[in-house]
């Protein structure tokens, strides 16, 4: 059974007492329910996303004219997958690692099943305020002013780079040096985790003071790699504005990273630092990944890339 840490309830209900076992059969069970309330979220990626709310202790699917404070992504109805029921514990492990052993600040999130066992992945919405309302915020492909009408189905994709990603930073934060670096983080990141899901609308900035744009806590952050072969970036172009030419004898990993840091106007200590952050071989990254709640196949598949990758960065 699946309970939530004392520290995800503190996260995500502000210490409340919350079940982590929806009062839902499945997901199957009840679609008439969702669709003719408002659970359904229109936010784009391959896995479905539901609004959800707390009601006296129970998380439940939104009602018409209710805005959720939650979202929940069941396991995903898509078989193209490899290790379909392993992507919502996938997530819960990536985004948990990023902030325990990277130091990323990620969105609240936590494990939580229908009545069937089933599992799903809950996360709670940081745009959001405590006292009523809700905080600016873009992601990155509203920033650059793209959308389907303009740019084709496949925008968040294939129009920009990281580096113009970057550049977007630059033009809409007060501190863009800090929040720049925060950026580059995560591209290493996702690098290093096989998270070839980082597409435009997966960034975002958010203004918690008025005017004070920064970058928002991460989120989707899974191995994409474990369930679909999938390209290194997610952008098309990769790191780099012109293209990142990617082919059997381009040096994949660390001479990349360190041209994008000096793109984004990182000296060489920092960028030194960074990359030997990001280097090294943690052995809590390992403990994280033998306890988490994945099979035993998909462990295997998600250390055995995680270990190729990080040998590219060393």
């Amino acid at each position: 059974m699946i309970t939530f840490t004392p520290e995800e309830k503190k996260r995500l209900f502000d210490g409340r007492s919350v079940s982590a076992v929806l009062p839902y059969e499945s997901l199957e069970s009840n679609m008439h329910a969702i669709r003719e309330g408002s659970g359904r979220l229109s936010i784009s990626g391959a896995q479905e996303k539901y609004a959800l709310v707390e009601d006296e202790g129970k998380l439940r699917f939104t009602r018409e004219n209710e805005v959720g404070t939650f979202i929940l992504k069941p396991v995903s109805t898509d078989r193209r997958f490899l290790y379909r029921m392993d992507m919502p514990a996938n997530e819960h492990l990536t985004m948990t690692i990023a902030e325990s052993v990277y130091g990323i600040p990620v969105a609240a999130h936590g494990l939580c099943q229908f009545l069937n066992g089933e599992p799903a992945y809950l996360t709670r919405r940081f745009d959001f305020k405590a006292e009523g309302g809700k905080y600016p915020m873009e992601d990155f492909a509203s920033l650059a002013g793209l959308n389907r009408e303009n740019y084709g189905e496949d925008f968040k994709y294939t129009v920009l780079s990281y580096e113009d990603c970057a550049s977007l930073i630059v033009k809409h934060c007060l501190a863009a040096k800090t929040e720049l670096l925060k950026f580059f983080r995560q591209i290493l990141f996702n690098y290093l985790f096989d998270n070839a899901d980082a597409h435009l609308k997966n960034f975002s900035l958010v203004a918690y003071h008025p005017g004070d744009y920064r970058l928002s806590l991460a989120y989707d952050l899974l191995n994409t790699g474990i369930h679909l072969p999938t390209s290194i970036f997610a952008l098309e172009k990769g790191l780099f504005k012109e293209g990142t030419p990617i082919s059997d004898t381009t040096p994949i990993g660390r001479p990349l990273f360190w041209d994008f840091g000096k793109r984004l106007g990182f000296a060489d200590k920092l960028l030194e630092k960074e990359l030997a952050f990001f280097a090294r071989t943690e052995t809590k990254t390992w403990g994280l990944i033998e306890g988490s709640s994945l099979s035993p196949e998909a462990k295997a598949s998600y250390l055995s890339t995680y270990k190729y990758r990080l040998s590219t960065l060393q």
